[in-house]
C-alpha cells in the first residue's frame, strides 16, 4: 500500500512539474512573441528612417550633378571662346609676319 501511495505522489508530483514546465513555456512563449513585435516595429522604423534618408541623398546627388553638368558645359564653351581668340589671334600674327 505503501508503494501506491509512492507511485501516487511521485505521479503527482510529475503531473504538476509538467504543468509547471507547460506554464514556463507558454510563458516564455508570449515574452518571445512580445520581442519579436518590438523588435519588427523597430525594424520598419529604421527601414522607413533608411528609405527617407536614401531618398533625400539621391535627391541630393540630382542636384549636384546638374550643377556639375552647368559647370562642365560653362567650362566646356569658355574653352571652346579661348581656342577661337587663339586661332585668330594666331592667324594675325601669322599676317603681321608676313607683311613684314
Amino acid at each position: 500500500m505503501e508503494q501506491e501511495v509512492n507511485q501516487h505522489t511521485i505521479l503527482q508530483a510529475i503531473l504538476e512539474l509538467s504543468k509547471q514546465m507547460q506554464d514556463i513555456k507558454s510563458d516564455l512563449q508570449q515574452q518571445i512573441e512580445a520581442v519579436e513585435k518590438r523588435l519588427e516595429g523597430k525594424l520598419e522604423a529604421v527601414e522607413k528612417r533608411l528609405e527617407e534618408k536614401n531618398e533625400v541623398l539621391e535627391k541630393r546627388l540630382d542636384k549636384v550633378e546638374q550643377n556639375l553638368s552647368r559647370k562642365i558645359d560653362l567650362v566646356d564653351a569658355k574653352f571652346d571662346i579661348l581656342s577661337s581668340d587663339l586661332i585668330t589671334t594666331k592667324a594675325e600674327v601669322s599676317m603681321l609676319k608676313q607683311v613684314k
